[in-house]
């Protein structure tokens, strides 16, 4: 694995799989060095894995232990890139996502492998037909989106709590830096959107799945916050500022 180190500004990607995480640090040289020719390099500098706990209540994910795994990789990519970083994206699996109230993570996500998502399908198909709801969000059928696995976590009462959904990546963008958003080529995974105005679930009548604003207005992937203080967390070895 050859070093990117001394190719001046990098970036660096949080990739979680379904089975494993990596983080990746990258650099682009316009200028070729003494070939001439532009150069991009990519540096695997971590990859940790990615096991679902089962507990009695169902299949979750390990979230925390995914944190700090994202937390030692940004630290050796800053020992890569020492005060060089300029951007991180964090990027994870589709449709999962974390309950808050205050700021503060409600429980431990659930895995979209749970069995309770079978109840959310029916609940949301008694307001919204398959048809109709196909035309909305554009999605393929497939029994854990986020807008069934919200409709099961209704019928359980856990949204009566929440006060706010972020998507997997998004919490871990919010942990790092303190900024909530949803950004839109994930939240477009969850069914919410409606694929001809942009717009959640606030313009669908009689949706049963999300209350009005727990998600966040979606934003472009370039207009992600993990920068300057994501990069706090790596020059400090992972704790927080």
């Amino acid at each position: 694995m050859s070093s990117t180190r001394g190719g001046g500004a990098a970036v660096v990607a949080v990739d979680l799989g379904a089975t494993s995480g990596r983080v990746v640090v990258g650099t682009f040289d316009p200028d070729g060095g003494a070939r001439g020719v532009p150069r991009l390099q990519l540096q695997h500098v971590a990859r940790f894995p990615n096991d679902p706990v089962r507990t009695r209540d169902g299949l979750h994910w390990d979230l925390l232990g995914l944190y700090r795994g994202v937390l030692a990789g940004l630290t050796q990519a800053e020992r890569e890139q020492p005060g060089e970083i300029v951007s991180v994206g964090v990027d994870s699996w589709a449709v999962d996502y974390a309950l808050l109230r205050g700021g503060a993570v409600l429980g431990i996500p659930y895995h979209y492998r749970d069995e309770r998502t079978a109840a959310g399908v029916d609940a949301v198909h008694a307001v919204v037909g398959p048809a109709e709801l196909y035309a909305r969000n554009g999605l393929q059928h497939l029994p854990f989106n986020t807008v069934f696995q919200l409709a099961a976590d209704r019928r359980r009462g856990l949204l009566d709590v929440a006060d706010q959904v972020l998507l997997v990546p998004d919490l871990l963008t919010y942990w790092l830096t303190g900024e909530v958003g949803a950004e839109r080529t994930n939240a477009s995974t969850t069914g919410l959107l409606d694929v001809r105005t942009g717009s959640g679930t606030a313009t669908w009548p009689g949706s049963s799945a999300c209350p009005s604003g727990c998600f966040r207005r979606s934003s472009s992937p370039e207009r992600g916050g993990a920068s300057s203080r994501a990069r706090s967390r790596t020059s400090s070895g992972g704790r927080c500022p």
